[in-house]
């Protein structure tokens, strides 16, 4: 399979339009311009402000009275009191910022630009920028290393022309210190808020003729030159309270960028290059995905004629020559953009991966983690980048630190909690004043869900040793937070359907509710995860398993209402916006297990719930239309799978195949890519079912790499929808149920062996 790229004929005009580069640490999104090129620089950690305590004193004095209102029906008086009594001070969390830019001015290139191309290969992790000017092909090829931790650039002038260039790091508004770093390097340094964090990101020519002037290095006149930055911060001395004063860290930030230049500069960009290439290829090649009768992807390749907009464009309107070209694209396109933010780094892709342009974001470029972070990470092991989800279990481990002290001081509860957003420091109160958002209680243990998931996939146990004391914290929560109903239901209280509002029986308006179908699924998922861990590890303890069991049969189940939909919250209430972007009572048919083909009445709900849905608008975001997606796969449409993957490519993907929400947010891309695969192959109930949901236009293709639970992976070729051949790969010894259509076999493999078969 060819090369895989995006690529374009013009400059970006604004910075989402760039094409991103990262080693999970270390972000780049390059511009392509001409003259003066701005590549945005992003440092993982790089938060605004210090990490801060935020639980409102008054939380708890207020719950009952909360709780009541709620049962009363009387919601407004209940979201009146929750604004003043549950909302944090201060409300909001601090922002993830940029690094700075990384300013490149170009003297001599005059004239106009011709045969101008920006390319970023995905199965090589590079870009490249190509133009003429005045019988001179100019080149700028660019990496981000992960060995080495360098935005490394090669800019080279075939022809009569040579490059005279200066670099320098801005970070407007925010800039504090910039100047000489050393010889032949400028930096860019500060305190990112007071008590914040310290930064410091360093550029540096790597030739003995370049030259330091003001707070920027040059060159002139040479025929090839290279260019290396990094970005630093102290974010784990302030995490260990072990924040150094200002003299001191910036002393030591600045050695340590001096010798992560020195180690690029001896390697030379070369010897980068082919470390890149192999370190990234490692993660990268151990997927492929081809979709359609011949497994060349022209339109995609490195000699292609046509361009990623053009591509979108013909698309748009009705061309759809390529389609099946982009379907693939979108799932690469995913794997890259997570191996490059997501491996090898402390902190797990946020809103955005890794990439923001903007001081201010949106949403603070924040963990969401009522959908958004976890969307992010649904693909991941059946993808093969398992070691991707690593960074997310580094954050949860940080929540369940913090999600502690949030879980005394508001709900005087054991355990731990978190709420809907979090940030580098794993903040776990609630975030913001938005009534249908912050009083949500689930998001530690909707992301504890991963550390089972991860296990499951991988059979580490010593994993999941570690694990499952995080599972029982947040578990442990419930037990003290859940309010027993007069019919025996333990229900949450008061949480909101995210980012749902309803219409109560007395006519008020509202978020706020006792008991959502989400978060009954998610506590059913949770604790069914923990038993099964326990049985795994062979933990016996008797009054431990009743009483999660208690627990379990507590929980009220999945409810349909008299038009036959699932109920979202515990009463048949009127949606007020009845094509709300998030689908919360679906949970159940993904990324939960709850509702299959084998339960057909919930099934039926489901399906008529999401037609409701649709009807009256819904999937009008990025992130929202590839849930839908997702959903389509598991209620086995493929045709329906097929026109919501459309319906993202027409409204909600840019010309660079970024998702937006709009703005710009990475998890549509992410969900996407989970729809596609869950189209291809779905295990539920012990049984793995090959082809489940694929459209008629995909009825010919190919995978390798997909990995299933259990320590296994497929390759797989199918034919008129029917796969034709299967090797099953398995870790240890394993019997395994193979289903497509109505057929079912059982195929035994043993450790470190393959079986082929065939339906």
């Amino acid at each position: 399979m060819r090369g895989l790229s995006i690529y374009l004929k013009r400059p970006a005009r604004k910075w989402d339009d760039g094409l991103p580069l990262g080693n999970g640490r270390l972000g780049t999104m390059v511009m392509g311009k001409l003259k003066e090129e701005t590549i945005i620089i992003n440092e993982e950690t790089l938060c605004y402000g210090p990490s801060r305590d935020r639980e409102n004193p008054d939380a708890y004095g207020e719950l009952q009275n909360i709780r009541e209102l709620l049962l009363e029906g009387r919601v407004e008086k209940a979201a009146f009191l929750a604004k003043m009594a549950l909302t944090s001070t201060p409300k909001y969390n601090n922002p993830y910022q940029p690094a700075g830019d990384l300013r490149l001015c170009f003297l001599g290139e005059t004239g106009k630009a011709e045969n101008y191309e920006r390319r970023l290969d995905i199965s090589r992790a590079a870009a490249k920028v190509t133009y003429e000017m005045n019988g001179t092909r100019y080149e700028r090829e660019h990496l981000v290393s992960r060995k080495y931790n360098v935005l490394a650039v090669r800019i080279r002038a075939v022809g009569t022309g040579s490059i005279t260039v200066s670099a320098n790091i801005s970070r407007k508004p925010f800039e504090e210190y910039t100047g000489k770093l050393g010889e032949r390097t400028a930096g860019n340094w500060g305190e990112n808020g007071v008590g914040g964090m310290h930064y410091l990101s360093a550029v540096r020519i790597a030739s003995p003729d370049a030259r330091n002037l003001g707070d920027a290095v040059y060159i002139e006149e040479k025929k090839e030159t290279v260019i290396y930055l990094t970005s630093l911060t102290d974010y784990d001395d302030c995490l260990k309270g072990n924040r150094k004063e200002v003299e001191e860290a910036y002393g030591n930030l600045g050695r340590e960028a001096q010798e992560i230049l020195d180690r690029a500069e001896a390697a030379g960009f070369e010897q980068i290059l082919q470390e890149h290439l192999r370190d990234y290829g490692e993660l990268y090649n151990n997927f492929e995905l081809c979709l359609g009768s011949e497994c060349v992807n022209e339109c995609l390749s490195e000699e292609t004629a046509i361009t990623t907009d053009e591509m979108l464009k013909g698309f748009r309107e009705g061309n759809r020559e390529n389609e099946l070209q982009l379907a693939m694209l979108l799932v690469q396109f995913a794997r890259y953009l997570m191996i490059s933010s997501s491996d090898g780094c402390r902190l797990p892709a946020n809103l955005q991966g890794l990439w923001s342009g903007a001081y201010e974001p949106p949403w603070q470029c924040q963990y969401t983690i009522n959908i958004n972070t976890q969307m992010n990470y649904w693909f991941v092991e059946k993808a093969g980048l398992s070691r991707c989800h690593l960074p997310l279990f580094g954050l949860i481990r940080l929540l369940a630190q913090n999600g502690r002290k949030t879980a005394d001081k508001l709900y005087h509860s054991r355990g731990f909690c978190a709420h809907h957003n979090t940030n580098v420091w794993g903040c776990t109160a609630p975030e913001g004043i938005f009534d249908a958002s912050p009083y949500w209680v689930m998001g530690g243990a909707w992301l504890c869900i991963h550390l089972y998931d991860h296990y499951e996939y991988t059979k580490d146990k010593k994993f999941l040793e570690e694990s499952m004391p995080l599972m029982r914290e947040a578990i442990r929560f419930f037990e003290d937070y859940l309010y027993e109903l007069p019919n025996g239901y333990l229900v949450t209280g008061p949480v909101v359907s995210p980012e749902n509002t309803y219409r109560s029986r007395k006519g008020e308006t509202g978020a706020l509710a006792m008991g959502t179908a989400m978060d009954n699924c998610i506590l059913r998922q949770l604790l069914t995860s923990y038993i099964k861990g326990m049985s795994e590890l062979s933990i016996c303890d008797e009054e431990e398993s009743a009483l999660l069991e208690g627990m379990l049969n507590k929980l009220p189940p999945l409810m349909i209402g008299s038009d036959g939909r699932l109920l979202e919250w515990m009463e048949e209430y009127e949606e007020t916006e009845p094509g709300h972007r998030h689908i919360s009572h679906l949970y159940g048919l993904h990324p939960g297990n709850e509702i299959t083909p084998e339960k057909k009445e919930l099934f039926d709900a489901a399906r008529k719930t999401l037609e409701y849905r649709l009807a009256n608008g819904g999937g009008h975001t990025g992130w929202s239309r590839a849930w839908l997606a997702c959903f389509a796969a598991r209620l086995q449409d493929g045709e329906a799978l097929r026109e919501n993957i459309a319906q993202l490519l027409s409204k909600c993907i840019q010309d660079n195949m970024l998702d937006v929400h709009p703005p710009f947010q990475i998890d549509g891309n992410f969900g996407i890519a989970e729809a596609v695969l869950e189209g291809l192959v779905q295990e539920r109930n012990g049984r793995t079912y090959l082809l489940p949901a694929i459209p008629k236009r995909w009825e010919c293709g190919m995978v390798k790499g997909f990995c299933l639970r259990g320590g296994r992976r497929i390759d797989m070729s199918w034919e008129n929808g029917r796969p034709v051949s299967v090797t099953l790969y398995a870790s240890e010894d394993t019997d395994s149920v193979f289903c497509w259509k109505d057929r079912e076999m059982k195929i035994f493999c043993p450790a470190g062996k393959s079986v082929e078969f065939k339906f």
